[in-house]
């Protein structure tokens, strides 16, 4: 049986909705990355595959430091909107703009594209962890209800769930709706990413 004190924290469900919402950015986010970047890279700005797996990996290495960093300094950091909300309320534009610039593909050589997406990965993933951590640690503080934590989760899985399909879906038609229109796969790539950026 619960305490007393806990049987009053119900969330409002506007503020489930509210909260669920919040993961749609990083699911499109992952969704295109895990799905369509790796192809992107190869075939779409030729960068070499060899390059094109180091990125991948330094960024999974910088991952691993950077998440449990950000999750430490927002337990210590106390502003009037609490700890976690200045992360991803400021940290969503730069989330953005760094999604964008992952689908461009500047005029290069093979040594800039590897350099030019290797800072655009490594700035992308830190804004994404900016964002997606403090966001997640949030659910404990809008309430101390198990029950209601279950339920806020179950909010944010059917956003996320629900965003990833869509856009999992979508892109490949958007890049094929500019390339039947004439343009190029490249103008494709970074017409959907501007979309999907807006979005999250």
């Amino acid at each position: 049986m619960k305490p007393p004190a806990q049987a009053t924290e119900k969330v409002p469900l506007i503020t489930k909705f509210a909260f669920g919402a919040g993961d749609v950015g990083p699911a499109v986010a992952t969704a295109i990355m895990s799905f369509f970047l790796l192809y992107f890279f190869t075939d779409v700005a030729r960068l070499g595959p060899a390059l094109a797996g180091v990125i991948l990996l330094i960024t999974k290495l910088f991952d691993a430091v950077n998440d449990p960093l950000i999750g430490m300094i927002s337990d210590r950091v106390h502003t009037r909107w609490g700890r976690r909300r200045p992360w991803f309320l400021f940290g969503a534009v730069p989330f953005g703009v760094t999604f964008f610039l992952l689908f461009l593909v500047p005029n290069f050589g093979q040594a800039g594209l590897f350099v030019y997406y290797l800072v655009i990965s490594l700035m992308l993933d830190l804004a994404f962890t900016v964002v997606n951590v403090p966001y997640t640690a949030l659910t404990a503080e809008l309430t101390r209800d198990y029950d209601e934590r279950t339920s806020l989760n179950s909010y944010r899985f059917a956003f996320s769930i629900g965003a990833g399909l869509l856009a999992a879906f979508f892109h490949p038609l958007i890049v094929d709706a500019v390339q039947a229109g004439g343009g190029s796969a490249q103008t494709g790539y970074m017409i959907s990413a501007l979309v999907w950026a807006v979005v999250s």
